[in-house]
């Protein structure tokens, strides 16, 4: 799924499976180590959304919708 922020950027949003079994606390740890990584080969975490059971991680938006076509190309 694709969305906007609101300086217009654009961004993927990436909606976790409610049936995950990883807990919130769980969670947020890695997402705090996630949000610490930076690569030229690694889309950016703008952030997340946790509320209940539902959990939602936000992205840099790639084009394509294909991180491995970017990287990779058409190999």
């Amino acid at each position: 799924m694709q969305g906007k922020l609101n300086n217009g950027e654009k961004v993927a949003i990436k909606v976790l499976s409610s049936e995950s079994r990883q807990r919130t606390k769980e969670f947020l740890n890695e997402l705090s180590v996630i949000s610490n990584i930076t690569h030229h080969n690694l889309v950016k975490l703008h952030g997340c959304c946790v509320d209940g059971g539902q959990k939602m991680l936000v992205y840099n938006y790639v084009e394509n919708n294909s991180l491995a076509q970017t990287l990779f190309g058409n190999a």
